[in-house]
């Protein structure tokens, strides 16, 4: 290289540099001072303006602003760039994403130098979300600068926010210190929030302490939420000594009940025998009973004989009962076979029926001529209905005309009204032109006219028009039930199209659809409904009793 090129490339790069410094000086604040108050008492100093990026900006398909949020740190600089492509993206979504992508690669340093590029973000949701972002990595820097910087915001909520946020930070760095601030706040909502986000970080290593400081702010309050998170800390590492805190600390009541739930809740997770053992010693009375329903119902999950025996320290009644059929449920996800073969030792009694109603699905889809066998064996009554309706749902999925066969052959009238009609739901749903030639081949008799009466409604309810079709060329003496049906289903997407067809109805049945056809036109035609009215098949006296409001 001879001296004149070698005088040119020096000259190039002395100009690079100087572009480089003026840059960095003009379109970059310089840091702030690291000094800030112990407390943000009184109104911050005014931040250094960010200067806009050049207005001709690059464009975000050929800049990578796409970048992981665990790729290289940013300075204020490259954030500034790389900010002012993405605010490109026509995309709300997509900018959002982009800019928080941004925002989380920000050093901590440099977090208070972008600030002013906020003012740019015209969505609030959008501002919000990202000041949450950056006051969150500045206060990992410098927390009483960035609470400062908090406090000054003049909306309500974003101020509220970037102050727990903020707070949150400086807290898991310094509780002492960031308790002391929350300390000097006065009552209000600000404070207790303030409460919130120190004292949820106290409790994560100290709960003994968050507790004395909760007491000592006046927190304790059922809305708070704070005593539930601190005893579910406390009860993560020392169950016993939470749980006997609580009965000393809170007073009794709905909330007292609610961390001790809390905690034998933590505690059976870990050592169950012990959980329930301490729950056996409390006092009778209501919270008793219920720690022991839900201690039992956490218990039916990993040791379900132990969960029965605690559950069966209950006395007679409704806790009793309900705990039983909790077992059976959890019981039943697990092992089938053995929750059922309990379940049928349990003597006969609201118990066992309960705990069989929640075994029914389970047991229904594993086995549906099983459950049919042993609900053939019951007295007839609620359950035995339950468990033949499990068995039609089960068996129709698979096998919807040998379900209805069987629910044909049913002895109990109603029994066999409800199977075959759930039978027939679930057939509509997969195939409705095969359910509807049965329905229409069905014996003649009240069951039929129900049977096709809930067949249209339930058709109606996905095909509106091949409803209608199959109800119209049904054989006339059938038709009134189906149109009862499909009338009031009809009338929700097309009331003017349910109108028309009122007169299809039995008479004793047309002022309650009557209604329901006016009440979802008058929404949306109400004139048209009234002329409707003043011509519809009803009587004059019926026809005054809808004009009433």
């Amino acid at each position: 290289m001879n001296t004149k090129d070698l005088a040119s490339a020096s000259l190039l790069l002395l100009l690079g540099v100087a572009l480089g410094i003026w840059l960095d000086r003009e379109w970059l604040p310089q840091p702030a001072s690291r000094t800030s108050p112990a407390a943000p008492s009184g109104k911050p100093g005014k931040l250094p303006a960010l200067a806009r990026p050049p207005a001709s900006r690059p464009d975000s398909s050929t800049f990578p602003v796409q970048s992981d949020p665990a790729g290289q740190p940013l300075g204020a600089s490259e954030f500034a760039f790389a900010f002012n492509a993405a605010m490109s993206q026509r995309n709300p979504d997509n900018r959002l994403t982009q800019l928080i992508e941004l925002a989380e690669r920000v050093l901590p340093a440099e977090a208070s130098r972008v600030m002013p590029l906020l003012d740019q973000v015209t969505r609030r949701d959008h501002r919000s979300a990202l000041l949450g972002v950056l006051i969150g990595k500045w206060a990992g820097a410098d927390p009483a600068a960035a609470l400062a910087y908090a406090q000054q915001l003049t909306r309500g909520p974003e101020r509220l926010s970037a102050t727990v946020t903020a707070l949150g930070v400086w807290a898991a760095a310094d509780n002492s210190a960031a308790l002391a601030w929350a300390q000097t706040q006065p009552p209000g909502n600000q404070r207790n929030q303030a409460f919130q986000a120190v004292l949820g970080q106290l409790a994560e290593t100290d709960p003994g302490a968050a507790l004395a400081e909760l007491k000592k702010a006046g927190l304790t309050s059922l809305t708070s939420g704070l005593p539930e998170a601190i005893f579910q800390h406390w009860a993560g590492t020392d169950p016993a000594t939470a749980a006997a805190k609580a009965l000393t600390e809170l007073p009794p009541g709905r909330q007292r009940d609610s961390v001790l739930q809390l905690i034998t809740a933590t505690w059976a997770a870990s050592d169950p025998v012990a959980a329930a053992a301490w729950v056996r010693q409390q006092p009778d009375g209501k919270g008793k009973r219920e720690l022991i329903q839900n201690l039992s119902d956490t218990l039916a999950a990993t040791d379900p004989k132990a969960a029965v025996e605690l559950a069966l320290t209950l006395p007679e009644g409704g806790n009793r009962q309900q705990a039983l059929a909790q077992i059976a449920s959890r019981w039943g996800s697990v092992d089938l076979d053995a929750a059922l073969d309990w379940v049928k030792q349990l003597p006969a009694g609201q118990a066992r029926d309960n705990a069989l109603l929640n075994l029914s699905h389970e047991w229904a889809e594993a086995n549906p001529r099983a459950v049919a066998e042993f609900a053939a064996a019951l007295p007839g009554g609620p359950t035995q209905d339950a468990l033949y309706t499990a068995v039609a749902n089960q068996w129709a999925t698979s096998d919807p005309a040998s379900a209805l066969k069987w629910a044909q052959a049913l002895p109990g009238e109603e029994a066999r009204l409800r199977a075959m009609e759930t039978a027939l739901t679930v057939w509509a749903g997969t195939a409705p032109e095969e359910a509807a030639v049965v329905v229409a081949n069905l014996p003649t008799g009240n069951a039929k006219q129900t049977l096709l009466q809930n067949f249209a409604a339930h058709w109606a309810d996905d095909d509106p028009d091949a409803a209608l079709r199959w109800t119209q060329q049904l054989p006339a003496a059938s038709q009134p039930a189906a149109y009862e049906g499909l009338v009031p289903q009809l009338a929700n997407n097309s009331p003017a199209a349910a109108a028309a067809l009122l007169g299809h109805l039995p008479a004793n049945s047309r002022e309650q659809v009557a209604q329901h056809i006016l009440q979802v036109w008058r929404e949306t035609d109400a004139a048209a409904a009234r002329t409707w009215l003043a011509k519809a098949p009803l009587t004059e006296e019926v026809k005054q009793r809808l004009l009433k409001p």
